[in-house]
């Protein structure tokens, strides 16, 4: 049974004037080690992350502000390369008895898009 579904879309410039702006103070306050590691500073990257961080939240029906920081939503990479959610403090907390967490991304004419659907 489908608990929610997330969809996000950011713009890969909006993620990129934020870097250049705030420098590490942004990146460090929004990505995990990891994500950095992979990611680097290219913005599609970034901004594929930051939208699917976005797009759990929604499926949870949380905001931005919901007291989950951003940082406890972690995309990683399984074996195959397909993308998946690792989940940290609060956010693992919010989907326990969850059966499945399933995330897509996709990048197009400069945006970046996740959708996320919480399996229960």
């Amino acid at each position: 049974m489908i608990k929610g579904v997330g969809l996000d879309a950011v713009k890969v410039s909006r993620i990129e004037e934020a870097t250049r702006r705030w420098g590490e103070r942004f990146l460090r306050r929004v990505f995990t080690e990891g994500e950095l590691l992979v990611a680097g500073r290219r913005g599609e990257r970034l901004a594929s992350r930051f939208a699917a961080k976005e797009a759990f939240l929604k499926a949870l029906g949380k905001g931005i502000f919901s007291g989950i920081s951003l940082k406890e939503i972690e995309v990683v990479s399984l074996p195959s390369g397909a993308p998946t959610l690792r989940l940290h403090g609060r956010a693992k907390e919010a989907t326990e008895g969850m059966k499945g967490i399933h995330l897509s991304l996709s990048h197009e004419g400069g945006y970046s898009f996740a959708m996320v659907i919480l399996e229960g």
